[in-house]
């Protein structure tokens, strides 16, 4: 049970950490071929530029998940409380109808090519793979919206029966 509460708390950030790290070690060993042996390697810049769209798309249910994604709380600031909760779950809401409309459009774009049989050009990797993890990415945001919403209203409940059994 606790491997899968940290796995919960960490998925993303794991990700993340490994694409940065193919990035890291793709960049610097391009360098050194470069200018040591005057020859770059060709495919790492493809597999470099996938690394930095998908972890794109992996922060965005890691910033969901870690409630740091970027607000304007202007009027938040000047309504009570219990208004801001509502606001809250509002825009918790409106953001999984965005979400979900955005991977309906992925799924769209997938299908699209894998028809076509569309390939990257220097590794002939299918593109349909690489907005597959994508899809997957924003499903995962879905997941982590509605999380944050089901835990939200767990505190609440939570907090409610501390102050009855009080």
């Amino acid at each position: 049970m606790k491997g899968l509460k940290w796995f919960d708390q960490n998925f993303e950030l794991v990700i993340l950490a490994i694409l940065l790290f193919i990035m890291s070690v793709l960049s610097f060993s391009n360098v050194i071929m470069r200018y040591c042996f005057h020859h770059a390697l060709s495919w790492s810049d493809e597999i470099c530029c996938y690394c930095l769209a998908l972890s794109a798309f992996f922060s965005l249910p890691c910033s969901i998940r870690k409630s740091s994604s970027i607000k304007v709380d202007t009027l938040m600031m000047y309504v009570p409380k219990s208004i801001q909760k509502i606001f809250t779950q509002i825009c918790s809401i409106v953001m999984i109808v965005f979400l979900v409309w955005l991977f309906q459009g992925t799924l769209g774009i997938i299908g699209k090519s894998a028809q076509v049989h569309q390939a990257s050009p220097a590794l002939r990797i299918p593109v349909a793979y690489l907005y597959g993890i994508m899809g997957f990415a924003v499903a995962l945001a879905i997941f982590r919206s509605v999380q944050m919403i089901v835990l939200s209203f767990r505190k609440k409940a939570e907090a409610d029966t501390e102050v009855h059994k009080s």
